[in-house]
């Protein structure tokens, strides 16, 4: 096989646990050519991986006059094998009309059941499922060690910002604008960043995508009266690209967050991580972490976790227990050993 066309259209997470899928594709396959088809907002995300030698965008909004002109492109490119890691019918047709081609799917290893029965099953991580439909492919083995692969672009690769002598934590307070039931309290991420500044020499860096720009202003309101908040709380939610982001937190001491894209950016970054997980499952999407990590997640006495359900289903003292049960206090005794 010599050019290999992967489709992952997104999303930010997703893609990078993709990486590790392409890194041991590459090293197996040193001169094959791995072709990425993704969405215009990853590009630059899909530039960063080392693996890929050409990066495709498909843009939904050129509607079916683009979908046939990018078929046309790929028909010309001589693509002999297909991974679909993002099940639709445009990527199903998209493989059947470029050539009669080698073609494997990804299908997503699921829940078998939901809540604490859930905990003793043994799952995929999310980076080996990726991998299942390449080992289909090409008929190789699962690698002993899966790790995400990226690479700063050149233009990131300047002078370190950091001060000397100065502690950065980043803080990631929300989780997208869907599956909101992922993200832990804003009262309790303000909790944290009293600790947390209470610290002499930390500075604390609140870092996320546009959809957290509302949320961070609202952290930053509620800070507003302490002092240490004026001089070492910075917002930069919404003000840098996914390579400027990543720049960011390969700069961080440590980085704080949940089941959210810029998490899993922050540990191919290679980032000291406390992550804290509710409603999803550590063991399938727990972040692919190069440096250490501490995890928080619901006490065992709480029984519906993890569900992996969109929105949580109860209401009143329940209503995302799974979150607001994971203390303030832990999870910055977690900090202070990975800040030491």
């Amino acid at each position: 096989m010599k050019r290999l066309l992967v489709i992952r259209l997104g999303a930010l997470g997703d893609l990078i646990h993709v990486s590790t899928a392409l890194d041991a594709v590459k090293r197996g396959n040193p001169q094959m050519e791995i072709h990425l088809l993704t969405s215009p907002a990853y590009e630059a995300l899909a530039e960063m991986i080392p693996a890929v030698d050409t990066v495709w965008a498909f843009d939904k909004r050129r509607g079916w006059g683009g979908f046939f002109r990018l078929v046309g492109q790929l028909r010309q490119v001589g693509v002999d094998g297909v991974v679909n890691l993002h099940p639709s019918f445009k990527s199903w047709l998209l493989t059947r009309l470029i050539a009669p081609v080698k073609a494997a799917t990804y299908r997503k290893e699921k829940l078998k059941s939901k809540g604490k029965a859930q905990r003793a099953v043994s799952r995929r991580h999310a980076v080996a499922d990726f991998y299942r439909p390449f080992a289909e492919l090409l008929a190789a083995a699962l690698p002993a060690s899966l790790v995400p692969a990226l690479a700063l672009p050149e233009t990131e690769k300047l002078f370190p910002m950091k001060p000397q002598g100065e502690q950065w934590v980043g803080l990631i307070p929300g989780v997208g604008a869907k599956r909101s039931n992922r993200a832990w309290e804003p009262a309790a991420y303000v909790g944290l960043v009293q600790k947390l500044l209470a610290k002499p020499g930390v500075k604390v860096l609140l870092i996320g995508g546009p959809d957290e720009t509302a949320l961070a202003d609202s952290l930053l309101t509620q800070l507003s009266n302490l002092a240490e908040a004026q001089e070492r709380l910075e917002n930069h939610c919404g003000r840098h690209d996914i390579p400027g982001t990543a720049r960011l937190l390969v700069q961080c001491d440590l980085v704080i967050g949940g089941d959210t894209g810029p998490m899993h950016l922050a540990a191919a970054m290679g980032a000291k991580l406390v992550a804290i997980y509710g409603p999803t499952s550590l063991q399938r999407t727990g972040p692919a972490a190069h440096g250490a990590m501490k995890a928080f997640t619901p006490p065992e006495d709480l029984g519906c976790w993890p569900c992996e359900l969109p929105e949580c289903p109860y209401g009143g003292e329940q209503h995302l227990a799974c979150m607001r049960q994971i203390s303030v206090d832990s999870v910055y005794t977690g900090c202070e050993t990975l800040l030491r």
